[in-house]
């Protein structure tokens, strides 16, 4: 069995975590002249050195204008309360833990949203009855950059009330950009009006969307089921334009879907190279069975099929025994290669974002490795 390399993070105790191997579930060969996986090391915390603590989850990094990144949900902002949405900027890409954040008052106070309050929403909740509810906009599927410094957002909106009950409304669409006459790269968000899908349709965007060409694809649930769609990437924005993955091409009629991955809770499609030319498009994620398994897939064309596998089972470090989700994968990472890759899943409360990088055995790990060996013996 192999096992996590851990080192530990000033002040808290990483504990390691096994990678599940067997003969129903071994990664090796997996995939037809594919990599196994080699190491998984736990990095700890995003969380940059002598900042104050901040417990939140989602974590779903993006790059605008060559800047990294990094989105939360809800954002427990110790005694100041909770902040539904909140980001991060990551200087460094060698260095993924160090996040830093842009605004706020304080080891103690209050992150702004980046997507906050129309003024219908403030009165709604300034009413009899609604005073103790609040409403959380969480943006899963990360933003996607249109040009540079500039990109979209699809968040799920929803109504929770003060034991924690959650009442989603649907999915809506923001811009999101960055000031271009700062260096500090402080992001705004401009919401469009109203709401793009409603809470009976597949939420498309809020699962993971991406940018290919000129064209923008976006996944979304109805229930577990996950779906596919499609848009012009200059017209986000309005709905009759999108198209839908039927399982054999793309249609105008949104009930005429067919999912294309099944039980999924969240994760992340994207492009990388690592497993060669004939299957460029992976998946990162977890299912809906709270079992903390890390899920990649990988397929030759977005649509699928795709196969997707376990790879390893997460553990957290407040809780190391408890439910982690929220599983993605950061693909700008520095130190990514063609044997790498950067997984991030939450911790939840008082937990955070956990960061690790997975080491897969390939050709040229191997090459590497025994060039080391052949240096050390001469």
């Amino acid at each position: 069995m192999s096992i996590f390399h851990s080192p530990n993070r000033p002040g808290s105790q990483i504990p390691n975590v096994a990678i599940q191997q067997g003969s129903d579930q071994g990664y090796s060969g997996w995939i037809p002249n594919g990599p196994a996986v080699e190491h998984v090391s736990m990095l700890g915390y995003v969380n940059a050195p002598d900042d104050p603590f901040y417990s939140r989850d989602i974590g779903r990094s993006f790059v605008l204008d060559g800047r990294v990144y990094m989105l939360y949900g809800d954002t427990f902002c110790n005694d100041a309360g909770v902040s539904s949405n909140t980001y991060q900027v990551i200087p460094d890409r060698t260095r993924p833990r160090n996040a830093y954040y842009l605004s706020g008052n304080g080891p103690t106070g209050f992150i702004p949203p980046l997507i906050d309050l129309n003024h219908e929403e403030i009165a709604f909740l300034d009413m009899p009855g609604n005073k103790q509810k609040r409403i959380a906009f969480w943006s899963f599927g990360g933003v996607v950059e249109i040009t540079p410094g500039v990109g979209w957002t699809w968040y799920q909106k929803h109504i929770i009330s003060p034991g924690g009950a959650s009442q989603l409304d649907g999915v809506g669409i923001a811009r999101i950009s960055h000031n271009k006459h700062t260096y500090t790269g402080e992001l705004s968000s401009c919401r469009m009006p109203g709401l793009l899908f409603g809470s009976g349709e597949p939420l498309f965007g809020s699962f993971s969307a991406l940018a290919e060409g000129h064209t923008v694809y976006l996944w979304g649930q109805q229930g577990t089921d996950v779906f596919l769609a499609r848009v012009p990437m200059e017209n986000c924005q309005h709905r009759h334009l999108y198209r839908y993955w039927n399982g054999k091409e793309y249609v105008s009629n949104m009930h005429e879907a067919a999912p294309i991955l099944q039980d999924f809770q969240q994760g992340q499609f994207f492009k990388s190279d690592l497993f060669g030319p004939d299957l460029p498009w992976l998946f990162v994620g977890v299912t809906k069975w709270a079992d903390s398994l890390v899920m990649l897939g990988s397929a030759s064309r977005l649509e699928g099929p795709w196969d997707v596998r376990p790879l390893f089972q997460a553990r957290g470090i407040t809780q190391p025994n408890a439910y982690q989700y929220c599983m993605y994968a950061h693909p700008w990472y520095a130190d990514q290669s063609k044997d790498t890759l950067l997984v991030s899943w939450c911790d939840p409360w008082p937990g955070g974002v956990i960061v690790a990088e997975v080491g897969f055995k390939t050709s040229e790990s191997l090459m590497r490795r025994n060039s080391l060996v052949s240096e050390v013996d001469e």
